[in-house]
């Protein structure tokens, strides 16, 4: 399989893996941004709850606070109003006001024009205006007024107050008609008590307890109309507070929330809530949480999946393509177990043609040699014994190199006949040196022996792995008409031997190197193409493998690896 073919798979792998790690990224951030602004969403209803439970004590509160002070104001004014009746001096009314921390007691005409205050100086007919008064108003029953911050307008069936509103300097108050003398007795409360004891139990205050806490951007309780009542912000108190919010609350009479950005661009979650009291609507509770925690917890954590994300990615491309490499590496070893098996039909294919032609080329070859072998003894020639003899030995020598080629195809064709024993290389080699020492000196070759490591010592068939060597040797001289060395050695390591016989000639053209090996191909004129095929054919007998690499002009290098311990079959 050519590496380009794997390209458009792998891409296509990786943007698979692009797109699911997209789509994780995306729906998993959605939902994580969903999951915190539903968290911000518990804590602000938490939160309105809360405050909506604590503005109900809280006015529950101050309204029993102030019917209590409302009920002791009223019995203070009775006091005075009984002192009066029974002609007490109006020093006393004074002192009473003292005693009780009231702020002001005034005595007021019909028109509420000061009668008799118990700061002023008392007149001097006021028990002749007592006494002149007492029986017009024995009998009636008297009316109470009262006003106050919750508030506003005065209870009772009394006659019409006086068009000058001696109430509006205080906050709270009770004015009774008395019965002493025509008009009102009005006892104011101290406003600055009132004031405090609103501020320390008051929903301004716990509101502001509340807007402490990091988070909270805002807290407020507006009036039915939108004005703020109370606040985080005190400054912010009487100001109205209408927004798309408050109206989308108003109209729908429910919660309305929404997401919306500040000035400085921060996020902030805001929400209005309708509240009632007694199911009267009371008014609405607004709430602001900042979302700097909720986006920085977002952004953390969408960081965090995009680093495991792009590691898993990697990883996923790395798999894909060690999936792929070791694909086309299988591949390769199938392609190459296809070539080898192809090879070697064709040789059996090759082998059985050469045993046929063999056989049936063999024995007109015994019977020319038998017939040279009678005409060179029994017959004389009368002229040109010399020439006549000559030709018998060509023709000999003919049918003995076709006999050997005859011998080589049978060699291919045939099982070989292993006969297995222990070799030793370097004794081996020696011989085949001492062998071809002639034909080295001939062609000007010089042969160098190297052994690397132990002296390996194989179990292989002598003949036949010397065939092998021989051969290879030969050719190495052929490679080198004009001299050269032809270098052997020899290396035992890891249970394999691996000996290379090397040369300083030709080399071999490229596009011949891969055929090297094959039956019937050769380079030589008078070569056969069998012997490089049938050496490769022993070294596989023998559990081994044969290489060749070569460059042409640069020499060839053959490379056997023999097993130490082969049990050959």
């Amino acid at each position: 399989m050519k590496r380009a073919s794997l390209v458009p798979y792998f891409l296509a792998s990786v943007l698979l893996l692009v797109v699911l790690f997209s789509l994780y990224v995306f729906y998993e951030s959605r939902w994580l941004e969903e999951e915190l602004v539903r968290q911000v969403e518990v804590k602000a209803l938490a939160l309105t709850k809360t405050m909506e439970t604590s503005a109900k004590k809280s006015i529950k509160g101050n309204e029993l606070i102030e019917q209590l002070v409302r009920r002791r104001l009223l019995d203070n004014a009775r006091v005075i109003d009984r002192l009066l009746t029974a002609n007490h001096p109006e020093r006393l009314v004074k002192h009473i006001s003292s005693i009780n921390d009231l702020y002001k007691v005034e005595l007021l005409d019909r028109q509420g024009r000061p009668w008799v205050s118990h700061t002023g100086t008392e007149p001097s007919d006021l028990d002749d205006l007592l006494a002149a008064f007492r029986d017009r108003w024995s009998g009636h029953e008297a009316a109470v007024h009262m006003w106050g911050r919750l508030w506003s307008q005065f209870p009772g069936q009394a006659p019409p107050l006086p068009q000058n509103k001696f109430w509006e300097d205080s906050v709270f108050g009770v004015a009774l008609e008395a019965r002493s003398f025509p008009g009102y007795i009005a006892v104011h409360a101290d406003a600055s008590y009132m004031l405090k004891l609103q501020r320390e139990i008051g929903v301004q205050r716990q509101i502001q307890d509340l807007g402490r806490q990091d988070d909270i951007h805002q807290l407020a309780l507006l009036d039915n109309d939108f004005t703020v009542l109370a606040h985080t912000d005190p400054a912010l108190i009487g100001v109205p507070m209408l927004d798309d919010l408050t109206a989308r609350a108003r109209a729908t009479e429910r919660s309305a929330h929404r997401i919306a950005e500040t000035d400085t661009g921060a996020r902030r979650y805001e929400l209005v809530k309708p509240i009632t009291l007694d199911d009267d609507p009371m008014g609405y509770l607004r709430i602001g949480l900042s979302m700097d925690a909720v986006d920085a917890a977002w952004w953390q954590s969408l960081w965090a999946m995009v680093g495991l994300g792009c590691g898993i990615l990697a990883l996923g491309m790395l798999g894909f393509a060690a999936i792929l490499y070791n694909q086309r590496f299988h591949m390769q070893e199938i392609k190459a177990l296809e070539a080898e098996v192809e090879r070697r039909e064709h040789l059996s294919m090759m082998g059985n043609l050469a045993a046929t032609v063999a056989h049936e080329v063999r024995n007109p070859l015994n019977a020319i040699s038998m017939g040279l072998q009678r005409l060179k003894g029994e017959f004389k020639p009368t002229q040109d014994e010399s020439e006549y003899s000559r030709f018998i030995e060509l023709m000999r020598g003919e049918v003995h190199r076709l006999n050997s080629i005859v011998e080589e195809f049978l060699t291919l064709a045939r099982p070989l006949n292993m006969k297995p024993d222990l070799v030793k290389v370097d004794q081996l080699l020696n011989e085949l040196t001492t062998l071809t020492q002639s034909d080295a000196a001939a062609t000007g070759v010089e042969v160098a022996v190297a052994s690397h490591g132990p002296r390996p010592v194989v179990k292989a068939d002598p003949d036949y792995l010397k065939q092998v060597l021989l051969n290879l040797i030969l050719n190495g001289f052929q490679a080198m008409p004009e001299g050269g060395t032809l270098t052997i050695e020899t290396a035992a390591r890891d249970g394999k031997m691996r000996l290379s016989i090397s040369d300083t000639g030709t080399g071999i053209e490229p596009e011949n190197l891969a055929r090297i090996f094959e039956p019937y191909f050769t380079t030589k004129a008078d070569g056969s193409g069998l012997g490089l095929a049938i050496a490769r054919r022993i070294i596989e007998a023998h559990g081994g493998t044969i290489d060749v690499t070569s460059k042409a002009g640069n020499g060839s290098r053959f490379d056997i690896v023999l097993p130490l311990d082969h049990a050959l079959t």
